[in-house]
């Protein structure tokens, strides 16, 4: 389905809207998701993106892609962490990449993908390869 619409002044939009009781952030409404796309040239594109980062702000994570850090995982993280200058080299191990890693997620805003320390989310590992350190 593609809902595309422009307007008289020829802007074009794309919207959606998901409803559900106390679906809103932090159960204070009902707007589980409510995405708009203003004059934009491909504005379902913008939409599709745009609802891939509300699912990585917003989404729950399923209990299979809560890993734990360690061994091959523990050595990604670290390599992520330090080419994006949040931990130095010599730290990889430990409290400190524990430390770092907890400052990569607050600070990307990732606290609903936050887990107990020792695990990461698959979301949050993807999101830190993608990540351009420049």
């Amino acid at each position: 389905m593609e809902a595309r619409a422009e307007t008289a002044a020829g802007a074009v939009k794309a919207a959606l809207l998901v409803v559900r009781e106390g679906g809103g952030y932090g159960g204070d409404n009902d707007r589980e998701i409510d995405l708009r796309v203003d004059d934009h040239p491909e504005p379902i594109e913008e939409l599709v993106r745009l609802r891939g980062l509300h699912e990585m702000y917003f989404g729950e994570a399923k209990p299979e892609d809560i890993v734990a850090v360690e061994g091959e995982v523990e050595e990604e993280v670290a390599a992520h962490l330090m080419r994006l200058g949040y931990l130095d080299r010599g730290d990889e191990g430990g409290s400190a990449l524990f430390d770092a890693l907890g400052q990569f997620i607050r600070t990307k805003n990732f606290e609903e993908r936050e887990r107990e320390r020792g695990y990461v989310d698959r979301a949050v590992l993807k999101s830190m390869s993608e990540e351009d350190p420049g």
